[in-house]
């Protein structure tokens, strides 16, 4: 095993690898617990991946940690299944009624892992014609799904029980993101995508711009938060899929139109480092520090506290920004009270309801409360 940073991530990756090798990993090291591998496993989404490592082991976790995560793995693969057979059907159904749609990142990916269920995905992702929205709404509604809310980011939310969540998105990119060259990159995001041979209301992404789309949607994460290490294990296994494949010249010269070049080198160079026993310097080191510490999408609270700058930074001043705050826009509410569209007089009372939840719930005080920091620190 490789040290990379400190033992209990080392030997993290080190299951990793083995767990999508088929290897047998070594034991674990004397520094390191099952409990602190477990709880890391957890927060970065991939514990189910390690079991695969974990159970070839001769010295195993406790009873009854070493049960809680087979089962853990076993959902992983019941959920995996209910994902991949809702996904066709979604697809069959929206299709079927005329709507344009775009199966998005892990659609595709969990189909490269050497067995489905190592890639999980906490909801689907697809890009849909924003014109035919409520033609969507019925469709679904259809399928047993409900609409459970419309996302600040730009995409609308279906559930249904016990497993699934759909992310139904109106823009390849969120409005929101802090770096403009990828926005302006995606201004024409339909012109990216190349129609199915045999279905022209389904569209999909050429192997590059797959691999492009998700540079840049790791770079959103790691600005705005921090991304997690299951964006580099993807790397990898597109990577060891494609790479021979790959048009690297037009996949360096479109990260360059977005400026995101330098980064996706740096990704792909932690990627080697882990993988494929390549150099470890103080940069892969410091990456892999932050990574680590990030979770699957980034920490809440580096997330916040970036996307509260960005807010700040384009405010005219403090008081007309925390007006905004207390009383957001009709246009903004609505993304959160869909009561709005139908009652727009019902306005202050979502006012009142949101303050109240703001009080109420300890983690809509923690972001009170770093927010008041920023805008603190900020200078008019």
């Amino acid at each position: 095993m490789r040290q990379i940073v400190n033992a209990n991530s080392s030997y993290l990756i080190h299951l990793v690898d083995c767990s999508l090798a088929d290897t047998i990993p070594e034991e674990l090291p004397p520094n390191v617990t099952w409990k602190e591998i477990y709880k890391l496993a957890k927060h970065h989404s991939i514990d189910n991946l390690i079991f695969y490592s974990v159970e070839k082991l001769t010295k195993k976790p406790d009873e009854e940690l070493y049960k809680k995560w087979r089962e853990s793995r076993d959902k992983a693969i019941f959920k995996g299944i209910t994902q991949l057979y809702e996904r066709d059907l979604i697809i069959e159904k929206l299709t079927e009624a005329g709507i344009d749609i775009c199966p998005l990142k892990g659609c595709i990916m969990k189909e490269l892992y050497p067995s489905q269920d190592m890639r999980t995905m906490a909801d689907l992702d697809i890009l849909m014609d924003s014109n035919k929205a409520n033609l969507i709404i019925k469709v679904f509604k259809e399928m047993g799904y409900t609409l459970d809310h419309i996302d600040e980011e730009g995409h609308d939310v279906y559930q249904k029980k016990p497993v699934m969540n759909i992310e139904m998105h109106h823009y390849l990119v969120p409005l929101n993101i802090i770096q403009k060259e990828i926005l302006q990159y995606y201004e024409k995001q339909w012109e990216r995508l190349i129609a199915d041979k045999n279905n022209i209301h389904l569209y999909h992404m050429s192997k590059e711009d797959f691999y492009i789309y998700h540079i840049a949607h790791m770079v959103k994460h790691y600005k705005l938060g921090g991304t997690g290490i299951r964006s580099f294990i993807d790397i990898y296994i597109y990577k060891k899929h494609y790479n021979n494949i790959l048009d690297w010249k037009y996949i360096y010269n479109e990260l360059d139109k977005m400026k995101i070049r330098e980064l996706a080198v740096t990704f792909e160079k932690v990627v080697d480092a882990w993988f494929q026993d390549e150099v470890i310097d103080n940069e892969v080191k410091q990456i892999t520090t932050y990574v680590v510490t990030s979770g699957t999408y980034g920490t809440l609270e580096r997330s916040h506290k970036v996307f509260m700058q960005n807010k700040l930074e384009k405010s005219s001043n403090k008081f007309n920004y925390i007006i905004g705050r207390i009383f957001p826009s009709m246009k903004e509410m609505r993304k959160s009270y869909n009561i709005l569209y139908k009652f727009p007089v019902a306005l202050p009372l979502c006012w009142i309801h949101r303050g109240i939840k703001a009080l109420i719930y300890k983690d809509k005080r923690k972001k009170i409360k770093l927010e008041a920091n920023v805008i603190r620190n900020k200078k008019d």
